[in-house]
Formats: C-alpha cells, sequence, structure tokens
C-alpha cells in the first residue's frame, strides 16, 4: 500500500509537466483565420459626458453587443478611447471596432434590435435607450476595411 503513496506524486507532476509542454496559445491562434472586414466607427463623446458615453458603452452596449457575437452575427467588438492627438479640435475621441467573417453580416447588422434588447436587458424602454445613446455621443464617421493579405 505504502508504494501506491510513493508513486500517486510522481504520477501528479509528470502529467503537470506533460500539460505545460502541449503549444496551445500560437497554434491555435495561427489555425484560427483573420476577420475578413473591420467596420470603424470614430465616436465624438458631447462635451463633459465622456465618463457617461464609456459607462453607456461598457454597461449597455457591451452585453448587446456579446450577445450579437453569441449569435455569429459579428466576429468581436473593441471600445479605444483615443489618446493621441488630443485638443479643442480633434474630431473624435473614441473608436469602436466590430469584425466581421462576411460582407453580408455588415448590411443589416441591427434588423431584430427590438428582440435583442429585450433579451439582453428586459424592461429597457428602447427610445429612453436610443435617446441616452445619442446625447452621449455623435458618429463623426464610419469605415468599413476589407483584408487583403496578411503575414504571420
Amino acid at each position: 500500500m505504502k508504494t501506491t503513496y510513493v508513486w500517486l506524486p510522481v504520477v501528479i507532476v509528470s502529467s503537470f509537466i506533460a500539460g505545460t509542454l502541449v503549444p496551445i496559445g500560437r497554434a491555435q491562434q495561427t489555425l484560427k483565420k483573420p476577420p475578413k472586414y473591420v467596420e470603424v466607427n470614430y465616436m465624438k463623446a458631447a462635451p463633459g459626458h465622456e465618463n457617461e458615453y464609456m459607462k453607456l458603452e461598457q454597461e449597455q452596449w457591451k452585453p448587446i453587443h456579446a450577445e450579437r457575437i453569441k449569435q455569429g452575427k459579428v466576429r468581436s467588438r473593441y471600445f479605444f478611447e483615443v489618446r493621441f492627438p488630443s485638443g479643442t479640435e480633434s474630431k473624435y475621441d473614441f473608436v469602436t471596432v466590430n469584425t466581421f467573417d462576411q460582407f453580408g453580416q455588415m448590411e443589416n447588422p441591427y434588423g431584430d434590435f427590438d428582440q435583442l434588447i429585450r433579451k439582453v436587458h428586459p424592461g429597457m424602454n428602447l427610445d429612453d435607450f436610443g435617446s441616452r445613446t445619442n446625447k452621449a455621443r455623435d458618429l463623426v464617421r464610419s469605415e468599413v476595411w476589407e483584408l487583403i493579405d496578411q503575414i504571420e
């Protein structure tokens, strides 16, 4: 019986070491195809409402985009704050980036928005949500980029 207890730590340590040798991170990244399309939205927060806009993006919009990703309607979503350049003449101070695998995913991205908002934020007033968003920021411009080539 005592020999069983002697081998048990050896088996546990050996299993741990063997598990660390499996290359997961980089190997999985190279196997996954990058998104074909990138939508870049340049946002200007209403003066004095920058924190309100960030809170709106993180607490209200983020769960909506997470559900869209879960449903396969968008590949990923990013929210950036622009640090430089800065100043009173800067045209935008936030950027959102959505990535897609197919162009068709961008054609009507919020076609089922009523259902989506009810699922993610039950009981939320859709008009109130829209007016809070419009009050917090302006969409300065939107661009769509298509991946042509890559090197890794």
